[in-house]
């Protein structure tokens, strides 16, 4: 009975742990959803439409579809977020990881892969945010005429 239960315990494990790795594995396809999902909604912002159309149809349509790319974007940032806190927090659970980040994971000092990242995503963000402004006064200026 003895060797039963070491047994079931390790079966246990890894069901545990191939649920765990399909589960991260399922949040890698989410990323790559989410950044073109980032890209997608920079088009827009960049897009340079036919001069032909009406401008007050192609805003409202950016805008629309601007909108269901933010919302998928954001669906996609908490579904991940989830993923790995749970994956996380199964980690310090079976004793993978300590409590203490700094004790358990290497190189936790080194953050200029981070600084960079935030660089970059800043930038973005800026540039999303003077395009927006951008689109809102062309708007405004097609509304007036």
């Amino acid at each position: 009975m003895s060797q039963q239960q070491p047994e079931q315990d390790i079966s246990s494990y890894l069901a545990e742990s191939t649920l765990r790795i399909k589960d991260l594995h399922e949040a890698e396809k989410k990323l790559v959803l989410l950044v073109e999902s980032a890209g997608d909604a920079m088009a827009i912002l960049c897009d340079d439409s036919p001069q032909d159309q009406d401008a007050d149809q192609v805003v409202r349509n950016e805008v629309v579809a601007f909108r269901e790319l933010a919302a998928r974007y954001f669906t996609l940032v908490n579904d991940i977020q989830l993923s790995l806190r749970s994956n996380t927090h199964y980690l310090r659970k079976s004793g993978s990881i300590a409590m203490n980040a700094t004790r358990s994971i290497p190189f936790r000092e080194s953050v200029s892969g981070e600084q960079k990242e935030l660089e970059v995503w800043t930038a973005a963000v800026e540039m999303i945010h003077q395009r927006v402004q951008e689109l809102k006064r062309i708007a405004e200026e097609h509304r007036r005429k």
